[in-house]
């Protein structure tokens, strides 16, 4: 391949080269025959032979509307265009993907062959057959550019959600149609910075690519300050090769002792795996810092693919939310100016599909494994509920309601639940626990507004097919986990205030001062106060009742709530995250035996 390159493409023409036609006696009738024979013959060479020809059909309807004449190899002597174009397609690699899968060595090899000059009765069907994989190549180079590998509603159909552009809406042939291919191949390319930045990222991660990397022993209890262990050495070695510390810069003391000049290095380090940066070695920050460069390169790649998706970056504000990070960003123009931690839904069971299955054999709806996965989904943000009561869905009926009044009888009087069955409100110590556990549970259980409310003062409604919402909560030790995929699907907000006054900007009635009233919140500007009370009957014109207040925003806010696992943060720093739902791992496991990445 490179000597090909070197040879044929990367110096001055000579007169040889310059009368390759006329050596080798070119025919275009001859070559014509060639390539129609391409398209025409029962047993063509380039679909038995290549069955990854992925746009055979396509182009055989291009090229017929042309009269089968090649776009780009017109003759032996067209090197410059094959050559530019075998750059374009060996960059692939900088966006994650495999060049192979653009013919790249099979369109050197077949070209090469086509005009050497020894004899050869092959060569007008190799030259065609250069032609026709090297157009493949640029549709589907084009097309993985412009809409991603691979359509994730078919790899995730049950869990993605966020709107991707409809490639059946597109040209197809619209590269073939170029008249500079080349500069056209280049201007596809994603332009967001986000993209952009995970592209260096990628390139700065394949210089480790070829180093060992020896597992670090986990330590047999947890490394503070002080501690003596023998295995600080090989995570100090560690964090030296991946920049972390600059050994220009720092003196270090005894490798074998844990001390405070080291400890900043290690937070960063737990900071951008998403560990909590606590500075103290444990089993966590071993296994993050036993992650191979293999490891990191491939998170790159497939995250590279899903910024490939879709680019929602230039959208002027809007609301993200990213499952692995478990973070909430307020985002203007690209700039992220508010983030706030979140929790999400629980990863699903580890034998779900097999619970599933058993589900769908025995039609038992109590034996369907609950799916609390939060979905990856895009909404606007078009009004707020303050002081929210929580109707209770009947799975947490069956896995939480039942436990808890299994262990107190009566929880459900403690905690200001009411319910009703097909008579109307019955006292909640009348509930029957055994009906809980029901295919049809004949029970609606209501928790009412206050402190102990698990949607807490304030809920988010955007419209979604699986009523998510994001919403505060009184249960708080959650925040401080490094994994708080803990919820039933929902998002809670740790600091839903500073969302609210966000989404309230420009409210022709309400505002933050109003809210924290209506909540119960302290104000410090005792004029607000008078001022609600004026508007109070206007402000609760749509409530419900004495308690729960619904207000509608004056315009709505896009949401997005996805997933991604690696990032390049607003300090130009590399962030990975675990695989939470391993969506990584699905995605990963299929471009790689596709043989895409």
């Amino acid at each position: 391949m490179i000597l090909f390159l070197i040879t044929s493409c990367g110096k001055k023409t000579d007169k040889t080269e310059i009368g390759l036609n006329e050596k080798l006696n070119f025919s275009y009738s001859e070559y014509s025959r060639a390539f129609i024979s391409k398209f025409t013959s029962l047993d063509s060479s380039i679909i038995v032979q290549d069955s990854l020809i992925q746009f055979y059909d396509t182009l055989k309807y291009f090229y017929s509307s042309k009269n089968f004449k090649p776009v780009f190899i017109k003759s032996f002597e067209d090197k410059e265009i094959l050559y530019s174009l075998l750059i374009v397609l060996e960059k692939a690699v900088e966006h994650g993907l495999n060049p192979e899968q653009y013919h790249y060595s099979k369109i050197v090899d077949e070209f090469s062959k086509a005009v050497d000059t020894l004899t050869n009765p092959q060569r007008y069907s190799q030259l065609a057959k250069t032609e026709l994989l090297l157009a493949d190549a640029v549709l589907k180079y084009s097309y993985n550019l412009r809409y991603g590998l691979i359509d994730p509603r078919e790899l995730f159909p049950d869990s993605y959600f966020l709107p991707i552009d409809d490639s059946s809406k597109g040209d197809l042939l619209q590269p073939l149609a170029q008249k500079n291919i080349i500069e056209y191949l280049e201007n596809i390319q994603p332009k967001s910075k986000r993209y952009k930045d995970l592209q260096s990222a990628l390139k700065y991660y394949n210089r480790f690519s070829k180093l060992e990397w020896p597992a670090i022993p986990i330590p047999a209890k947890k490394i503070e300050v002080g501690s003596r262990d023998s295995v600080i050495s090989l995570i100090i070695k560690r964090l030296i090769t991946l920049e972390y510390i600059d050994t220009l810069k720092v003196q270090l003391a005894e490798p074998s002792v844990y001390d405070s000049s080291l400890v900043e290095y290690v937070k960063s380090f737990q900071r951008i795996n998403g560990l909590s940066d606590d500075g103290v070695i444990g089993t966590s920050t071993v296994e993050k810092l036993n992650t191979t460069p293999q490891q990191y390169i491939n998170k790159i790649k497939i995250n590279l693919e899903r910024f490939r998706w879709n680019d929602y970056t230039d959208t002027s504000q809007y609301v993200l939310v990213n499952i692995p990070d478990f973070r909430l960003f307020i985002v203007d123009k690209g700039n992220k100016f508010f983030n706030t931690k979140v929790c999400t839904g629980r990863k699903r069971p580890a034998n779900y599909e097999n619970q599933l299955k058993y589900y769908k054999k025995t039609k038992r709806l109590q034996d369907r494994p609950d799916d609390w996965e939060t979905p990856i989904l895009y909404g606007q943000i078009f009004y707020l509920v303050l002081n929210p009561t929580w109707s209770v869905p009947p799975s947490i009926m069956r896995e939480e309601i039942v436990q808890k009044m299994t262990k107190d009888s009566s929880y459900l009087r403690n905690h200001n639940f009411k319910v009703y069955a097909d008579t109307g409100e019955i006292n909640p110590d009348d509930v029957n626990i055994s009906e809980l556990s029901a295919e049809k549970i004949p029970y609606k259980i209501i928790q009412d507004p206050g402190a102990g409310n698990a949607l807490g003062k304030i809920k988010f409604m955007f419209e979604n097919r699986f009523g998510v919402y994001l919403h505060d909560t009184p249960t708080r030790v959650p925040f401080t986990y490094s994994n708080r995929a803990v919820s039933h699907g929902c998002v809670r907000v740790e600091k839903p205030i500073p969302l609210a006054e966000f989404l309230l900007n420009n409210h022709p009635k309400w505002n933050i001062d109003f809210l924290k009233i209506e909540i119960g919140q302290k104000v410090e500007d005792k004029s607000k106060i008078s001022q609600y009370y004026k508007m109070r009957n206007s402000l609760r014109k749509n409530s419900k009742d004495n308690k729960t207040t619904e207000v509608f925003l004056s315009k709505k806010f896009p949401l997005y709530i996805d997933y991604f696992t690696a990032w390049v943060d607003e300090n130009g720093v590399i962030n990975f995250r675990s695989d939470v739902y391993e969506r990584d791992k699905v995605l990963l496991e299929y471009l790689s035996a596709n043989q895409l990445l």
